[in-house]
């Protein structure tokens, strides 16, 4: 199992992403949690995308792919790479949001037997402001996962047992196969936890991300993966499975918080000094 010196390992992939990946290098490189890999997927990049994570002379960063078949396959090229007891994946255009997200991950995944945690994340504009904070939850029984839980996957750690259980990503999704790892780790609610407190991942909203840029494909997709989610037929009984779950994890309090921390957005940083 995991512990508090356990190596993480964290799969980027990229691809002309210049404009954005310093920021999400530089939330990686700052951690206080410094025993980690980053493993580099690239499409194919020309321009300077791999030049520049070159430049940085940084053992730790590995390039395992420099002309990948998509999204997809470079996700399942990193993660055959990595060496961690504690796995996760952070897009290239989006950031952890404090300095102790890796510590605070492998401190709670060395208590008990968790193989998997969530934490809250921050939606972000496209020039990297907060715009919204978001909680995550895990459906208690007798609910199963029906997709939306507010689960950002820069905000989501797995064990190499749990990764080793789910194999890869099916290469004939392209745009929700996000939500079969989810499904999976959703639908085992005992092995897995909510990490309390400060948000630790920021996902930025851009019009031509994947999920933007193709978003009825996605909702196809995803709902071929977990079935018709919830949220979309029947909203009310979603909003009541939420609240359930939130009261059967303990979260009520800290949904409050994040509720009067987007009250007033602008402010919201100060919340999470607390």
């Amino acid at each position: 199992m995991p512990n508090t010196e356990s190596l993480v390992s964290v799969v980027m992939p990229t691809w002309n992403s210049m404009k954005y990946i310093q920021g999400a290098i530089e939330s990686l490189l700052s951690q206080t949690h410094q025993n980690f890999e980053l493993l580099v997927c690239d499409g194919g990049s020309n321009d300077g995308t791999l030049d520049y994570l070159e430049s940085l002379g940084d053992s730790r960063i590995r390039i395992v792919s420099r002309q990948d078949k998509g999204l997809v396959n470079a996700l399942n090229i990193g993660f055959s790479h990595a060496k961690g007891d504690v796995l996760c994946w952070l897009n290239s255009d989006d950031r952890y949001l404090t300095a102790d997200v890796l510590a605070r991950v492998c401190q709670r995944l060395s208590v008990g037997d968790l193989h998997f945690l969530i934490g809250g994340c921050a939606m972000l504009a496209e020039d990297g402001t907060v715009m919204r904070y978001l909680l995550p939850w895990i459906p208690q029984p007798p609910f199963q996962y029906r997709g939306h839980s507010n689960c950002f996957t820069g905000s989501l750690f797995f064990s190499k047992a749990a990764w080793g259980q789910f194999g890869q990503f099916s290469e004939n999704n392209k745009y929700a196969f996000e939500y079969e790892l989810v499904r999976l780790l959703m639908n085992s609610p005992h092995q897995g936890g909510i990490l309390k407190g400060k948000p630790l991942a920021g996902f930025r909203l851009r019009p031509d991300s994947v999920s933007g840029a193709n978003s009825n494909a996605m909702a196809l997709e995803r709902n071929n993966v977990v079935g018709a989610t919830v949220h979309e037929n029947a909203p009310f009984a979603h909003q009541l499975i939420r609240l359930y779950s939130y009261a059967k994890l303990g979260l009520l309090p800290t949904f409050l918080k994040y509720l009067r921390a987007n009250r007033n957005i602008t402010d919201a940083l100060n919340v999470w000094k607390n």
